[in-house]
């Protein structure tokens, strides 16, 4: 798994550099985006489905390499309510 941290959720996407997706993509494994202390995997079947190119291209500030961005949607982790309990059908 690609291990990826973002700064920032905006409008319920966040956004994953295009060489880093695309190295998730050769590699053929998932893609996992950390934001704070949430975190959500993307299975490298669904990398493809998942995915939202941006227009704009960006120039690196550390060297003249240009990146677009990719959004994908965000859907942190969360584990299961215990507390919650279960519907169950009864058939007679």
């Amino acid at each position: 798994m690609i291990k990826v941290e973002v700064k920032k959720v905006w409008l319920g996407k966040v956004s994953v550099r295009e060489h880093i997706y695309k190295k998730a993509l050769r590699l053929k494994e998932s893609l996992g985006i950390v934001h704070e202390k949430e975190y959500m995997f993307i299975p490298y079947a669904n990398l493809k489905k998942a995915r939202v190119y941006t227009d704009q291209v960006f120039k690196s500030k550390y060297n003249d390499k240009s990146y677009r961005l990719i959004d994908f949607e965000w859907k942190p982790w969360k584990p299961e309510d215990n507390n919650q309990g279960r519907l169950v059908w009864v058939i007679l």
